[in-house]
């Protein structure tokens, strides 16, 4: 855990080999989108939106999205516009 932009971040893909390749932070509507790229090529984006919970000072970030596998970084980041709003 650790904090990223005034709320608490529990990475996602703690369990695989994944890696974060993209991110982007969205002030203007408090979201976070990470972009993970797995061992064998494919990218994972999730969009984040900070959560109030009350066993914490911060807010939490929490997926927004399903888990989706993309083919290209572009094509992950394109899904991730669908969440920029």
């Amino acid at each position: 855990m650790e904090e990223k932009h005034g709320a608490i971040w529990v990475n996602v893909e703690v369990g695989g080999s994944a890696k974060i390749v993209f991110e982007n932070y969205i002030s203007s509507v408090q979201k976070l989108h990470v972009i993970y790229q797995q061992a064998n090529g494919c990218f994972l984006p999730y969009s984040f939106v900070a959560k109030n919970d009350p066993q914490w000072r911060l807010p939490l970030w929490s997926q927004e999205n399903e888990k989706a596998m993309m083919p290209t970084i572009e094509s992950a980041k394109e899904y991730l516009d669908n969440y920029a709003s």
